[in-house]
C-alpha cells in the first residue's frame, strides 16, 4: 500500500479547499482499482494537500492511479477545477525517523 500526497496550490480565486473534497475524492476513488482511503489537509490554505491510499504493484503506479484520481474528481467538481496540481508524490521518510519508530 502507498500513500500519495497530491499537492496543490492556491486556488486561482483564492480561498480554500471546499470541505467536501475528501468525499468526492473517495466518490470517484471507489471506481479505482486499489483505492483504499483519502485524506485532506486543507491548510495552509495557499498550499494543500489530498494524501490517497493506494494499492499498485509499484510506486510509479501508485503516484500515476492518484494524480489520474485527482483529475478524474475534478473534472466531476467543477469547483475543484482551479486547484493546480502541483504533483503527486509517494512521500519519503528519513531513515532516522525509521530506526527510532521500529523500537
Amino acid at each position: 500500500m502507498y500513500l500519495v500526497h497530491v499537492y496543490l496550490r492556491s486556488h486561482q480565486r483564492g480561498g480554500v479547499l471546499p470541505d467536501w473534497t475528501a468525499a468526492a475524492v473517495a466518490r470517484c476513488g471507489a471506481e479505482v482499482d486499489g483505492f483504499e482511503h483519502v485524506s485532506v489537509h486543507r491548510a495552509p490554505a495557499s498550499a494543500p494537500t489530498v494524501g490517497i491510499f493506494l494499492r499498485a504493484s509499484s510506486l510509479e503506479e501508485a503516484e500515476a492511479a492518484a494524480e489520474s484520481l485527482w483529475r478524474r474528481t475534478c473534472a466531476a467538481q467543477p469547483l475543484l477545477r482551479g486547484w493546480e496540481l502541483r504533483s503527486a508524490e509517494v512521500p519519503l521518510i528519513a531513515p532516522e525517523y525509521l530506526s527510532w519508530h521500529a523500537e
